[in-house]
């Protein structure tokens, strides 16, 4: 039977447990329920704001995505085939360059080959024209390296 004082909380020595009274219970009850209130009325507040609104300004102006006309078609067009023509001309280079190296090592193999053989003897005019004529392929081809095609 309640008394009208609040029932205080025991511990039970033999049983190591803890009793508590209604009124305890309903604060707890009220709290929870408070609590869950409060995590979810902002939820309910955001999601009754957001119907269907459309922003204040359109998010890309009209003149950031507009179509090239037939000018700016043709300039883009020009200047794919010139950036393709120079590419071109650089890789044709490129394989001169790979070509003019490759002779560039079989002659000079074959000049020291043949410079090895003669020894201490003077060495012959044909020796001397070999060694000119490569290091005219020598210079052709450090012209070729610095020498760039681009398309400025």
């Amino acid at each position: 039977m309640h008394t009208g004082q609040p029932i205080s909380v025991e511990f039970s020595a033999a049983r190591g447990m803890r009793r508590s009274s209604a009124p305890f219970r309903l604060s707890m009850r009220c709290f929870l329920g408070g609590a869950l209130f409060l995590l979810c009325a902002p939820s309910l507040v955001v999601t009754g704001q957001n119907t269907n609104q459309a922003p204040p300004h359109p998010i890309l102006l009209p003149q950031a995505n507009h179509l090239p006309d037939i000018n700016d078609q043709m300039k883009m067009n020009s200047a794919q085939r010139k950036r393709q023509n120079f590419d071109a001309a650089n890789a044709l280079r490129q394989h001169q360059i790979n070509d003019d190296a490759t002779k560039l090592l079989i002659l000079t193999r074959d000049l020291k080959a043949q410079m090895g053989k003669i020894g201490d003897n003077p060495l012959p005019d044909r020796l001397l024209r070999e060694a000119e004529a490569i290091e005219l392929l020598a210079h052709d081809v450090q012209a070729k390296m610095t020498l760039s095609v681009s398309g400025s």
